[in-house]
């Protein structure tokens, strides 16, 4: 083997095979001097964000006026039965629609109790609507604020809806403060 060069061969072999495996390895390697100067760092973000506009303020009149409202609301709202499914409160005359709205399911068809008060306007109109109907009006009732009103209806499975709204009355229309809470809880079977 030795005079046919066989060792010296293995050898520049093996010498060979480690140069290209070192070779391989640092081709993957990037060093600093090679990708020239680096960028300036901005002081400005690559994206910029909208400046966060401020919340509208509410007018101290309309919030002393609800939180009058809210006291004498209280006392109206003794005469409601706890017992129900669903409901909502707030203000209904100074939100941009003016009302006051609240939906839910219903599980069995049945004889519910449609519950309204108000305090903070004259009068204010109910409507309680079911989609499973058709989206048809199901009740509709003037309601006098300052007393707790109850009505019946019979409704089926599927969502139904009341919308509370004040009638418009020209000088008293928005910053009156008004505040209402709508409730629907289940009577028995319908009739």
């Amino acid at each position: 083997m030795f005079a046919t060069g066989g060792m010296h061969r293995t050898r520049r072999t093996a010498a060979l095979l480690v140069v290209a495996a070192v070779a391989a390895g640092l081709a993957g390697c990037q060093y600093a001097d090679d990708v020239g100067t680096m960028p300036a760092v901005s002081s400005t973000p690559a994206r910029s964000h909208p400046a966060r506009v401020p919340l509208p303020t509410r007018d101290p009149e309309v919030v002393a006026a609800e939180t009058r409202n809210l006291l004498e609301f209280r006392t109206v709202l003794d005469g409601m039965t706890e017992d129900f499914l669903f409901g909502g409160s707030g203000g209904i005359g100074d939100t941009p629609g003016g009302g006051l709205s609240t939906s839910g399911p219903i599980r069995k068809a049945g004889q519910y109790k449609v519950t309204v008060a108000c305090v903070g306007a004259p009068d204010a109109h109910l409507s309680v609507t079911q989609g499973a109907r058709g989206g048809g009006t199901l009740l509709e009732r003037s309601i006098d604020c300052g007393i707790l009103t109850e009505a019946l209806v019979d409704l089926e499975p599927g969502t139904v809806s009341a919308h509370l709204i004040r009638y418009g009355d020209g000088a008293r229309g928005s910053g009156t403060g008004t505040v209402a809470e709508i409730r629907i809880g289940f009577r028995g079977p319908g009739t």
